[in-house]
């Protein structure tokens, strides 16, 4: 199955009332066991991939060892891969942007994109989360690949008490909601 069908087929899984259950891997083997365990997609967790290999959660591991890992599943299962990419381990929109189209030339088809400041504290303002996923929406669309981007909030992870700003941002301009596809896309 080649890439654009990979997305079509991840796309397809997300059915109404029916949720899409995905089990992480860290690494070629364990994708492929997963598979083999009736998974329908593969996705990675930041914390299992970096961990395997010696490394704390939160863009500890260096990005070219990640894409190497990421390579390795996306090239040995025939199944949609998609990938916890963290806060894109960049701040700069145009290398966030770089590292996407890394990410998909590699043969990923979706990624989680988490609104925290990894390497610094609190959150991104929605604006600048919306800028950061716009830059991921155009990667995605120059690269013509039906991309999914799970924008996650990680209000809760340091500031669990915060439920307030949860709100706040749930009332922002929904940046959760949105998904990198090139315009053309017949998807809806």
């Amino acid at each position: 199955m080649n890439q654009k069908k990979k997305a079509k087929r991840f796309a397809q899984l997300h059915v109404k009332g029916t949720p899409l259950l995905l089990y992480n891997a860290w690494d070629a083997g364990s994708a492929q066991s997963v598979l083999e365990a009736g998974a329908k997609a593969i996705t990675t967790s930041s914390w299992s991939v970096a961990a395997a290999q010696g490394y704390q959660d939160g863009e500890a591991i260096p990005i070219e060892f990640a894409e190497q890992i990421v390579g390795r599943i996306a090239t040995s299962v025939d199944a949609p891969v998609t990938v916890d990419f963290e806060g894109g381990y960049s701040e700069d929109d145009s290398e966030l942007a770089d590292n996407i189209s890394r990410l998909i030339d590699l043969g990923v088809i979706g990624v989680n994109f988490e609104d925290r400041v990894v390497k610094g504290s609190g959150l991104y303002s929605v604006d600048r989360q919306a800028q950061r996923l716009g830059a991921i929406r155009k990667a995605a669309a120059q690269k013509r690949v039906d991309l999914f981007v799970n924008a996650r909030t990680d209000v809760f992870f340091e500031h669990g008490e915060d439920a307030a700003q949860a709100v706040d941002e749930a009332k922002g301009p929904r940046p959760t909601q949105m998904q990198a596809r090139p315009a053309s896309s017949s998807l809806a």
